[in-house]
């Protein structure tokens, strides 16, 4: 799961910039370009993974914007029977893995910030994977519950040789539901090691009214 969202992360970074270039007609571009770009003005929300593979939902990222414009995040996983967490916000960064904190306090050597103007990458609506110029292919379909069923296949040779890596393949689902609401995104994707899927829901969006710190909490 973890490789997941690694992968997710370095495609975005990547790839900024070329979901501007709509070279293709793919099927529902209007709707998913429009939730992209609701979700980059949401105030708050969380994202919640879950690894299809297992039907757990193992990962968690929560954020909202304060007053100020500052933005404070909260990242969970869940790594075998271990809970992790990164917290950003309240002038500081915490984290704990495998039982280790650390804490950094802004003005200190790696302290991390997000705002309004830097926000952090998984609150941008960039977790929702789409790049149009790297759509090999696209359908519409309906599932059993009649929602509506967007799916893209990406080019792995164009996306290999913006990343360099070796991805055997990579695809995207969009579910939403009759009244045309958002219900769910799913990504898989697959190399030498494996094929790996999860599916994100957003929930809590504009809802999120505080996010509390972990050091506090104990």
């Amino acid at each position: 799961m973890k490789k997941i969202i690694s992968i997710l992360l370095l495609i975005c970074i990547c790839l900024t910039g070329c979901s501007l270039q709509k070279e293709y007609d793919l099927c529902g571009k209007d709707r998913i370009e429009a939730l992209r770009a609701e979700a980059a003005q949401w105030e708050s929300g969380r994202y919640l993974f879950t690894d299809l593979s297992t039907g757990e939902m193992n990962q968690a990222f929560s954020f909202r914007y304060e007053a100020d414009g500052s933005q404070t995040c909260l990242y969970e996983r869940v790594v075998g029977k271990q809970y992790d967490l990164e917290y950003y916000g309240g002038g500081k960064n915490y984290k704990r893995s495998a039982g280790n904190v650390s804490v950094i306090k802004e003005g200190e050597e790696g302290y991390v910030s997000y705002s309004r103007e830097a926000p952090h990458p998984y609150s941008t609506g960039d977790l929702l994977f789409y790049v149009n110029l790297y759509a090999a292919f696209s359908s519409e379909s309906t599932d059993e519950d009649g929602n509506t069923v967007y799916t893209y296949i990406y080019d792995t040779e164009k996306l290999n040789k913006v990343l360099g890596m070796s991805l055997t393949g990579f695809s995207t689902e969009y579910v939403f539901d009759k009244d045309g609401a958002f219900l769910y995104f799913t990504q898989t994707n697959s190399d030498s090691d494996g094929s790996y899927s999860y599916r994100i829901d957003a929930v809590d969006i504009n809802a999120v009214d505080v996010i509390a710190d972990p050091e506090a909490e104990g």
